[in-house]
């Protein structure tokens, strides 16, 4: 893949990987950063990417591996500031959480619903629903079995469901 070859894909997938950032539930800016960051390893493997048959799909991998990466350090981060805080009795201040409503006004529902899902379940998710992919392409995308894309779709449903019908329904699945 040429300079200008590779300056059309980044052209048509940047929007998609950031968009896809953005509904798994991350602010803007980190969604850029890490489309970004997938663009240059692409970029980087241009020659091999150009082999590929889906290249855009290997981005998409790429960057669920940089977001599940960034929600473990931020669950991380966040179990120690709370540890913190109640070893100091502070309060903790809720973040503002804001973001461009015209860029993500369709995803913004879809972040808050999946905001619970294990990082699996919310790619998966995200990958088949919002991305319109198919199971065969999550397994691909993810690297993981067709069988393991079902079963995370299957809890994602189901925690989906209990959220959806309010605290007093009762759970046919727990989370994992």
């Amino acid at each position: 893949m040429n300079d200008d070859e590779f300056h059309d894909f980044f052209r048509d997938s940047y929007p998609r990987l950031v968009a896809l950032a953005l509904a798994m539930s991350v602010e803007r800016h980190v969604a850029q950063e890490f489309a970004q960051e997938t663009m240059l390893r692409a970029y980087h493997r241009r020659d091999e990417l150009s082999s590929y048959d889906s290249p855009i799909g290997w981005c998409r991998r790429v960057m669920g591996n940089l977001l599940i990466d960034h929600h473990r350090s931020s669950m991380a981060e966040k179990s120690a500031v709370e540890r913190m805080q109640a070893r100091t009795g502070t309060q903790q201040i809720p973040g503002t959480g804001s973001t461009d409503p015209a860029v993500i006004a369709a995803s913004e529902r879809w972040s808050d619903l999946v905001g619970d899902l294990s990082p699996q379940q919310r790619l998966a998710a995200t990958l088949y629903y919002a991305e319109d992919q198919s199971v065969k392409v999550v397994a691909q995308t993810m690297d993981i079995a067709i069988g393991t894309v079902k079963s995370a779709l299957s809890k994602a449903r189901a925690n989906l469901r209990r959220d959806l019908d309010g605290p007093g329904a009762s759970p046919k699945e727990t989370r994992s």
